[in-house]
């Protein structure tokens, strides 16, 4: 008879470990299968983009205070790609590429709002923008003394 409760309980303990590892199977194939959350943002589809861009944002800068000047594009462009005497600012013709973000940007009391774009398949950044406006009072203006 000892010999009988001696084997039941040696089965019960088999069992209740064949359990155990089924459960922990189970568990194991729940989180493979389940969906993963991640903390990256999701990346935007390339867009047509054209018009004139520079290659960093400060020759982009220097491209807007031209224009601020009067000059029209492509004369500041040839005015920006001579005084760094390489080939930055250009007309691109529509291109695909990825909007990577906005930056505002105070220079010598003009306000830039400058894009920032992820030219492909070259995965370049490249700079584009406009001039918000002045900080610097007008010559014209009256003021109160």
């Amino acid at each position: 008879m000892t010999g009988l409760v001696a084997l039941l309980c040696r089965s019960r303990q088999d069992l209740s470990a064949r359990f155990a590892i089924l459960a922990l199977c189970l568990v194991a194939t729940a989180a493979f299968l389940a969906p993963r959350a991640t903390n990256a943002e999701t990346v935007q589809p390339p867009e047509r983009v054209r018009g004139f861009f520079c290659n960093a944002k400060t020759d982009s800068i220097n491209f807007l205070m031209y224009q601020a000047q009067g000059e029209n594009e492509e004369m500041a462009a040839n005015a920006v790609n001579k005084a760094i005497a390489k080939f930055s600012c250009a007309y691109y013709l529509p291109a695909d590429a990825i909007y990577t973000g906005e930056h505002t940007v105070m220079q010598d009391g003009l306000v830039f709002k400058l894009h920032s774009y992820m030219f492909l398949p070259e995965k370049v950044e490249r700079w584009s923008g406009s001039v918000l406006g002045s900080l610097q009072p007008s010559p014209s203006a009256k003021h109160d003394v």
